[in-house]
């Protein structure tokens, strides 16, 4: 099982073996429309500069270029796209010093006059059997309230998806059952009848094989009587992975899924049980 340490003091140490010295730091790009300009920016850090940069597979929307900045630290994508489709495409950069990261993307562009409702959530996180598993589809646009359906395929066994309130949500949350692949399609229709439907895939794994041990200073407050972790699967939504306040200023969150991407963030409760701010958010990737 590998394990690497992360600090909740914006810091993050991780093991040579999970993160070279050059790192892709975009983990998303906006999805578009046809006829309307689109522009997203992939960010690159650590190593060497210059960087050169590569679509190491799939292909970008149709009309739409990358271009590397100045700085060679940013990759650009630009232009108006011109049809409407589901793009899979890598992106892989590569520092002065030969040092590699790749990520993946997803980006639906949907057609014009589509009523204005976009699914925003380009992927979602992959989990294990017997843990809980919890995930968020945004979508944004057009007019409230939206209806969600499982388009095609099938959630993982034990999953189960709900609206939110606001109807802007679709959460899916429950304990998968069976390891396995599995993919699906997610649609949301406006009240304008407004369509958007995106594509995922989901890998639940039978154990978890990775560990992030979490590390932070103590509280200089007198009253703190302990601590609280959240993770995130995106940096926006939160979800609190401790049972019972933390004493130490040490937590190792064993529940983390292969080739995914985790926020987490911390807080102090003190004896009234108040609970501070979080933190700033450290990321970590799993391998």
């Amino acid at each position: 099982m590998k394990s690497w340490l992360l600090s909740l003091l914006l810091v993050a140490f991780m093991s040579p073996c999970v993160v070279a010295s050059v790192a892709i730091t975009t983990s998303s790009v906006p999805n578009g429309t046809t006829k309307t300009a689109y522009s997203a920016v992939i960010k690159a850090g650590g190593g060497c500069t210059p960087y050169k940069w590569a679509i190491a597979s799939g292909a970008l929307p149709a009309g739409v270029t990358a271009k590397m900045s100045s700085t060679t630290t940013l990759l650009t994508l630009a232009g108006t796209p011109t049809t409407a489709a589901t793009y899979s495409f890598a992106v892989k950069v590569t520092g002065c010093g030969g040092y590699v990261s790749q990520v993946s993307y997803k980006v639906v562009i949907q057609a014009a006059g589509s009523g204005g409702v976009a699914i925003t959530t380009s992927s979602v996180p992959n989990g294990t059997t017997k843990t809980a598993y919890s995930a968020v589809i945004k979508a944004s646009g057009g007019c409230t309230p939206y209806k969600w359906t499982i388009a095609s395929g099938a959630l993982p066994a034990g999953v189960s998806a709900k609206m939110s309130s606001t109807t802007t949500l679709l959460n899916l949350t429950g304990t998968p059952t069976t390891a396995a692949t599995y993919s699906f399609a997610v649609k949301v229709t406006g009240c304008g009848g407004g369509v958007s439907q995106v594509s995922y895939k989901v890998v639940i794994q039978p154990t978890a094989n990775h560990v992030v041990d979490l590390s932070w200073q103590a509280s200089t407050s007198g009253n703190v009587v302990g601590y609280n972790i959240y993770r995130s699967p995106d940096g926006a939504t939160w979800k609190k992975i401790n049972v019972s306040l933390i004493a130490s200023t040490l937590y190792s969150d064993s529940t983390v899924a292969n080739s995914t991407t985790y926020y987490y963030a911390g807080t102090a409760v003190d004896i009234y049980g108040h609970e501070s701010t979080k933190t700033a958010a450290v990321k970590a990737v799993v391998p």
